[in-house]
This record gives structure tokens, sequence and C-alpha cells, in this order.
């Protein structure tokens, strides 16, 4: 919790400024002289509750998040993009924030991300720590079905959400596990690549990425895309499948297939093939430019793998959620905003009886 009201000035600011507002449009917006907001946000003028809630409602954050500091990760990671703050940004602090808080309550306990034993500086070495990830899950060749899962038994806690900003995902490590948020906007092939990105940069070791990925810009982005497309498609999968189908004579097929039952876009098989020395780069440009469409699909009797929906929380997060709710330990609204529209205040559990007990406790004297 934040100890000075110098503290909680900069919060407000923070938000103020993330927000695009300037003072005097949150003034207007919240019935107060723009002085005042001078004041709050400089920490020479306290609030009550009621202008605290006005400030939360209009600037979009949770009343918590005005009263916790930012965990040490989140702190670095805007550091390092030079306090550049976007919309994103906000939404992975309160997730961050959220699962540091049930972790505390000791409602959720985090897997450990295992030691790969894989120093990642080439491509060959990215692979390898795929092979590694996939040994330790004991999925052998067969497809990643639910990366969500998936990524809670190796302590990161993906979340999809749908954001205004143009951004793919990030990750950003906790004190126990990690969080990543990928846009819940894209279409299903993308949202699937962009989680197991996230996944490279938790079971990688990165502290916090320095930028949303949108492409990757540096050779570390271009290594842990390499692992993310090895840990979906495994060379000995693409390799099984391009001797069962023919692929020297029936490529387009060997694509569909793959793209199918691996969870590849159409554009990411054909560039997965081509590195592998499957195909030619004629080969990969001739294939890129016949995409199948429903009909293929169903012709070939194939049914797409799951990919992460949008919005979507991890299983177990969702849980620890409803176990704090039933138990008192968060109130509906805070419960319903934790999950993030996946759960509406009418669908949440009844909660416990709370014992007389506990109650007599609370209300005697120190």
């Amino acid at each position: 919790m934040i100890q000075t009201w110098v503290e909680f000035g900069k919060r407000v600011a923070q938000a103020r400024k993330a927000a695009g507002f300037t003072q005097s449009d949150l003034a207007s917006s919240v019935g107060l002289e723009r002085t005042a907001v001078t004041k709050i946000e400089s920490g020479t003028r306290r609030i009550d509750s009621l202008e605290l809630a006005r400030i939360s409602d209009v600037l979009r954050r949770s009343v918590s998040w005005f009263l916790v500091t930012p965990s040490p990760a989140v702190v670095s990671r805007r550091t390092a993009r030079e306090g550049v703050e976007l919309e994103a940004d906000v939404v992975l602090e309160s997730l961050a924030s959220n699962v540091e808080q049930l972790v505390e309550l000791k409602l959720l306990s985090p897997e450990a991300c295992p030691s790969l034993g894989v120093t990642v500086e080439s491509v060959e070495t990215a692979e390898r720590a795929a092979e590694a990830v996939r040994r330790h899950l004991k999925l052998g060749n067969q497809p990643l079905r639910d990366l969500t899962d998936v990524s809670e038994q190796l302590g990161l806690y993906l979340f999809v959400l749908p954001l205004e900003a143009e951004v793919q995902g990030s990750y950003i490590a906790v004190d126990e596990g990690g969080v990543a948020l990928v846009q819940g906007k894209n279409p299903s092939g993308r949202r699937r690549f962009t989680a197991a990105h996230e996944l490279g940069h938790h079971v990688l070791a990165d502290e916090y990425s320095t930028e949303w990925i949108k492409g990757g810009k540096d050779e570390r982005e271009r290594l842990i895309s390499a692992f993310a497309v090895h840990l979906l498609l495994p060379r000995a999968g693409a390799e099984n499948r391009w001797r069962q189908f023919d692929g020297a004579n029936y490529p387009w097929t060997v694509a569909l297939h793959l793209g199918a039952e691996y969870g590849l876009s159409w554009s990411a098989v054909c560039a997965h093939l081509r590195n592998l020395g499957l195909i030619s780069e004629d080969q990969r440009t001739e294939l890129s430019q016949r995409p199948p469409g429903k009909a293929d699909f169903i012709e070939h009797q194939l049914s797409l793998i799951k990919t992460p929906e949008s919005p979507s929380v991890p299983s177990g997060f969702a849980a620890s959620v409803v176990k704090a709710f039933r138990g008192h330990r968060i109130g509906r609204e805070r419960a319903v905003e934790m999950l993030h529209g996946t759960l509406g205040p009418e669908e949440l559990p009844v909660q416990h009886e709370v014992p007389m007990e506990a109650m007599l406790d609370e209300l005697s004297p120190l």
C-alpha cells in the first residue's frame, strides 16, 4: 500500500496522463477546481472517499489501483520504455496486481517454471529450448491443445483481453510466476502465436519485455519467435506429416493439415516449412498466395485447434477469484472486475455463511 499523499498524487497524475486528460479535464469531470487537482497530484491536498470514487470512475481504474504501488517489474518496464504508457500497460499492471493479491491470500500458488538447461543464442538453441519445454510437458510431437492451461502449468497466467491500443501482447514477471497479456481483437492464429511468444519470455527468464511486440524489432524477439513456432509445431511433427501426405508432390495439402492440427496461421506454417528446409522460397511464396478457405477444411475433415478466446482468464486464476468471493475475501464488484467479463455478477455463487465467532472477532475491542 502507498504510504503518503505524495505517492497517491503521483498515481493520480499517472492515471490522468494515461487517459489523455489535462488537469482541467479531470477537474471538470469530477466537479473540482483545477487548482484542487494540482494540489492532489502534488500531495498537498487530501481527498475523501467520494472524490476517490469519482476519480476512479472517470479515469477507469479500480479504487485499489490508486492505493497500491506498482510492482518493481512494472516500474522497470516503464523505465525501459522511457516512461511512455499505453492503455495496455495499465491493464498489464492491474493483472499483475490481481495475481499478487491472490497469492498473498494463499488462494493461488504459481507452478515453478522449469530450468531448461539451454541458453538461447541462436535459432538452433531456441528450437532445443522448445523441445525441452515439450519434454517437460510430456507432449512428444502432439499439438499443444490449450495454451492457457499449459502456460499455467509453467507458472504463467495468460490473459486474452480486447485492447484499444494496436499491440500484440506482453509479459511481466511477478514475485511468484509471471503474467502475460494478449490482444484479444486479433485473429485466432495471431492470438495463439502471441501467447506462445509471451510464454517464451517467461520460460527463457526475461524479467520483462521492453517493448510491446509488434512483429519483433531485435534479435531477442526473433529468437523468442523461433522458440514459439517450434513449441507450437515441432520439427518431427512437421516431418512426419510431410512424409505421410507426400509433401514433395503435395506441399499445399501438408500445410493445410499442419495449420489446422497445430494451430498456426497460414503465413506462419508456410514460413515454418521454409525454415525447416522442406520447401523452397519460391514454393513458400506460391503457397502463401493460396490460403485455404472454410470449404477446404470441411473437405479434408479438419477441425481447427482450440485457441485462446477473448476475453479469457486462466482457469486456476478464475477458480481462486471465485473462492475469494465465496469466502468474503473480496466483494462482488471486485470479483467481476478481476474476471474481466467472463462471469457476470448474477453468475457468482452464493457466499459462505460467516460464522458468528468471526463477526464477534471483528467487533471485539482492541
